[in-house]
């Protein structure tokens, strides 16, 4: 499992260009504030998804439960990549953090008809 998040992410920053310094001083930007307090809900929306799934272990509505806990992963992975590009500690293709929310967005509303499709 580590060789698969792995590879991807190696192959991310091996080929974008270099950032060479860290811009410390854009954390007051209102932008910057807002993807570190979605940052947050996303850790804590994690943590809750997490806890709803074990208590419906072998439920139902297990398989939605885990495409929420996954979709608040990929959300705070395209929040940390936001903020390290915002930081300007690694160059990121400008398409990652947008593909990234896409696939979390895709995800919420797979999980979404799931549990639809399971309660009706």
């Amino acid at each position: 499992m580590r060789r698969f998040v792995a590879i991807p992410a190696g192959l991310i920053l091996l080929f974008s260009p270099a950032a060479h310094a860290a811009n410390l001083a854009v954390i007051t930007n209102p932008p910057t504030i807002f993807n570190l307090v979605v940052l947050a809900v996303a850790v804590f929306g994690l943590v809750g998804a997490f806890r709803v799934t074990d208590l419906v272990r072998g439920g139902l509505l297990l398989k939605s439960w885990q495409l929420f806990v996954v979709g608040f992963i990929v959300l705070a992975l395209a929040q940390v990549a936001a903020l390290l590009h915002a930081f300007e500690f690694v160059s990121l293709p400008s398409f990652v953090v947008p593909l990234l929310l896409v696939l979390m967005v895709g995800l919420f509303a797979y999980g979404v008809h799931e549990a639809r499709r399971t309660l009706s």
